[in-house]
């Protein structure tokens, strides 16, 4: 399958998980505000190593890396359980210090959208993951269904809300959130340069 799909704007670009990811994905996983938002995630970097083997070999499943123009990392994006024009977007964790949420959403959606020619992307956020379901409904996505005790997080039960979006739903939202990934563009590139031993960047 294709795991070389890259995409970039807005400061930041996804780009495709590697091996070498696997620390940095235990880590984000694992950041306080993360914790109980998403799927249990592997506890340390051999067992993500493990499921990133997995992964190499799936069909429809596309992850990404989100990082800043210059390399950093600041987060991760997955497109997947692709079945003919649908597909799930989710594994959406973005670092706090960082305003790359809409940027990254809008590549997510665009990409979904355009190369691999969706036509729904479905979600599921956990019912307590306030800020992500906040964005969801500024992405367009329409709410379709709240499902308790639908996964469980860490051995407890939890709620899912469901949602879905289509191509033409997207296309209205992603003129109303443009503005604001501009913005984030011009932060995005501010937290680059301040990171330590980071070269200038234009």
């Amino acid at each position: 399958m294709d795991h070389t799909l890259t995409i970039e704007g807005y400061g930041i670009r996804l780009r495709p998980v590697r091996m070498d990811d696997a620390a940095f994905i235990v880590w984000l996983r694992n950041l306080e505000h993360v914790k109980g938002r998403v799927g249990d995630s592997a506890t340390d970097v051999a067992q993500q190593e493990q499921w990133l083997k997995t992964y190499f070999s799936r069909e429809g499943d596309y992850y990404f890396l989100v990082e800043t123009l210059g390399g950093l990392m600041v987060g991760a994006y997955g497109i997947y359980d692709k079945a003919g024009k649908t597909a799930v977007s989710g594994r959406w964790i973005i670092r706090r210090d960082v305003p790359a949420a809409i940027p990254s959403a809008i590549l997510g959606f665009n990409l979904a959208f355009g190369a691999l020619g969706l036509e729904e992307l479905r979600a599921s956020t956990v019912s307590t993951n306030l800020p992500v379901l906040s964005l969801n409904r500024k992405f367009g996505l329409e709410q379709v269904m709240i499902e308790p005790g639908a996964s469980r997080i860490g051995g407890k039960p939890v709620d899912l809300v469901h949602f879905v979006l289509y191509p033409k739903e997207w296309a209205k939202a992603r003129e109303r959130i443009l503005p604001l990934a501009k913005q984030a563009e011009t932060q995005i590139r501010e937290w680059e340069r301040s990171q330590p031993g980071t070269p200038c960047v234009q």
